[in-house]
């Protein structure tokens, strides 16, 4: 059967009803079956709770300003799954996925691979034929039994360690900290942000089990006047003044931590010139990440997943450091099995109205049982049917300058997205 991009989309999808794969036997077989493309170029494999899209954008912009031909690997996406495969910032051609099927089907069909692990693949196949010059990789889930953990990464970073998808990894920090630190390969050097003592213990202790060098992202290395630009002096890079592409001023660190890379790889040979980096830094754009969205004749629009209890206080507290005094109507939709409470107490401090719709996935919250649940203190808010009919009423009842931020889960942040433009 040859496949249309319909079709090849639809098979793909197709693959969610395997669920979710932790482990790394079948994605490493069907890859040396086509050849093990993975190690057909370098590769920066990035592992973390928050961040880890964000900073594997700037370090791909870095490469691609110095000249490198770079692949770039995102999840989840936001509109199209092409989106989670770049080469120099354009996402695989339909052509190219439906190619991929084509070739691959009868065996992505007898073993059974799942979304994940055909995406990945997918990728790695990509990166291959475009002969990228190196790849930066971000994880879907964890990282010792990821389906992108096949790769012989140049250098691995962990960007943070919070609490998210408790029910895979773990409970306690500790814990998912072992599964994010699957990642390290001995000899590799491995790149860490700032994080909680106990976390950043047992990183550590990895390293030096595998005789990996640690660094380790510190205060001293990074300064920040405004939390728009950053000065920053670490592993013989120094570099005056650098400002993101990416606003908020959780990407202030972000920043930080891909320079603390970039002056490592640049150490080992790469090369990456301060103009380079000055320039691939200002120019990473990443959707939904803090995006300003301005429409027109309406209020001023912030759109960001941030879908844990640590991203949404790291988008409060850019609100409040760039937006003091302004008043904020959020919408909002999240999955199950998230800390809703905790997310909901960093929304009351900006918001004056909150609205709550359900998702379009089956891992939707019940929006009715969320609220009755929930300790939403003297902070107004409602239940609504779909987006649509909320976002109706946000627009109806804010003044223009107000602000209307959507934020919550990547379901929801696409959904206005595909309808309301990127």
């Amino acid at each position: 059967m040859r496949h249309s991009w319909k079709s090849a989309e639809k098979f793909i999808l197709s693959r969610e009803f395997f669920g979710m794969k932790l482990g790394l036997e079948n994605i490493t077989e069907f890859l040396e079956q086509i050849g093990t493309p993975q190690n057909d170029y370098p590769t920066v494999h990035i592992a973390g709770t928050n961040g880890k899209g964000s900073t594997a954008v700037m370090l791909a912009s870095v490469f691609q300003q110095a000249g490198y031909k770079t692949g770039l690997f995102t999840s989840p996406h936001l509109v199209t799954l092409r989106e989670r495969v770049r080469v120099d910032g354009k996402m695989i051609p339909k052509q190219s996925v439906v190619g991929f099927i084509n070739r691959h089907r009868k065996e992505l069909t007898r073993r059974k691979i799942s979304y994940f692990e055909l995406v990945s693949a997918m990728a790695f196949d990509h990166f291959s034929r475009q002969r990228v010059d190196i790849a930066v990789i971000e994880t879907g889930l964890g990282g010792r039994l990821d389906a992108t953990n096949v790769l012989r990464p140049e250098i691995t970073l962990t960007t943070d360690i919070g609490y998210d998808h408790m029910e895979i990894l773990g409970a306690t920090l500790p814990k998912i900290a072992g599964e994010k630190a699957g990642i390290i390969k001995a000899g590799v050097p491995h790149v860490i942000g700032r994080m909680a003592p106990s976390a950043e213990k047992v990183i550590r202790s990895r390293c030096r089990e595998l005789k990996t060098r640690m660094y380790k992202l510190t205060a001293r290395d990074f300064k920040s006047a405004d939390q728009k630009s950053l000065k920053f002096n670490s592993c013989g890079l120094k570099v005056d003044r650098v400002a993101p592409g990416l606003k908020g001023d959780h990407q202030i660190k972000n920043a930080a931590l891909a320079l603390k890379t970039v002056a490592i790889l640049k150490k080992n040979g790469w090369k990456l010139s301060k103009k380079a980096i000055a320039i691939g830094m200002g120019a990473a754009a990443f959707s939904g990440r803090f995006q300003e969205l301005k429409l027109r004749n309406k209020p001023l629009h912030i759109l960001d997943v941030c879908h844990n209890a640590p991203g949404v206080e790291a988008m409060v507290l850019s609100l409040e450091t760039h937006y003091p005094n302004r008043k904020i109507r959020v919408l909002t939709g999240f999955v199950r099995l998230k800390q809703h409470q905790q997310m909901l107490d960093s929304l009351k401090r900006v918001a004056e109205f909150v609205a709550i719709v359900p998702l379009k996935t089956g891992r939707s919250v019940d929006v009715k049982e969320l609220i009755s649940q929930l300790d939403f203190g003297s902070l107004e808010h409602k239940a609504f049917g779909s987006q649509k009919s909320a976002y109706r009423h946000l627009l109806k009842s804010s003044d223009p300058d107000d602000i209307i931020v959507v934020a919550g889960s990547h379901y929801l942040v696409g959904e206005f997205l595909e309808k309301h433009g990127s």
